[in-house]
């Protein structure tokens, strides 16, 4: 019975001098660990390629918002030409687009007066953007697009290469054509010529008024801009 005591005191004792199974660094490392937030839209969409950040828009200063006592107004008429008041006085100007029922809208703030236009500014917003628009068509529409072949090129492959083109040139876009020549190739740069006219000629059985500028050589690339005539 004594012995069966002595046992399980060495084994209380062993229990307390053991080491505990978690360090204490490791313990100390586990309470700092922050908490992770749970990820939401506007977290998966910042830094995201891609991700289109939404456009502010500033506004001209408006109505009461206009602090100048002087200003030279005219007055939006539409398709007709607009009225010009002159210069006249900052709360002349804001009765005036009270009479007309629009707004009184900056345009032209570092002028001497500044320049203030009466109209509906939801009506000039448009016909900004609308404006806006037009020139972005416009610059696309003048972009330079590229088709490269070999001067050996498969039937398949210029048949794809034709249609590409065509596609560009009524989309009202230039195409450079790059006929590429390798190595040895390079002594029958002559073929590159014939194989532009027959490209010019196939593009023009298929509706297209085609213009080219002269045939350069780049490296060992034959190439001339298509565009349609105008």
């Amino acid at each position: 019975m004594r012995q069966a005591g002595r046992s399980v005191l060495a084994m209380l004792a062993l229990l307390r001098s053991a080491r505990p199974l978690v360090p204490k660094q490791a313990v100390r490392c586990l309470a700092r660990r922050p908490v992770k937030k749970r990820p939401t839209i506007s977290m998966a969409l910042r830094g995201r390629p891609g991700a289109q950040k939404r456009e502010q828009i500033v506004l001209p200063p408006l109505n009461e918002k206009i602090i100048q006592p002087l200003l030279r107004v005219v007055v939006d008429r539409g398709e007709a030409d607009d009225e010009v008041l002159g210069i006249i006085t900052r709360d002349e100007a804001l009765e005036r687009a009270r009479e007309e029922g629009v707004d009184l809208v900056m345009i032209a703030e570092k002028s001497d007066p500044p320049v203030c236009k009466i109209v509906d500014y939801g009506k000039l917003r448009y016909q900004k953007d609308k404006k806006k628009k037009e020139q972005a068509k416009k610059a696309k529409t003048n972009e330079i697009k590229e088709v490269k072949m070999s001067y050996k090129i498969g039937e398949g492959d210029y048949d794809v290469r034709k249609k590409r083109a065509d596609k560009f040139i009524k989309n009202g876009n230039r195409v450079k054509l790059s006929i590429q020549f390798r190595g040895r190739e390079q002594q029958h740069m002559s073929l590159g010529d014939d194989l532009i006219a027959r490209f010019i000629d196939d593009l023009e059985e298929a509706g297209a008024n085609i213009a080219k500028t002269k045939t350069i050589r780049e490296g060992r690339d034959l190439t001339t801009i298509l565009s349609q005539k105008s």
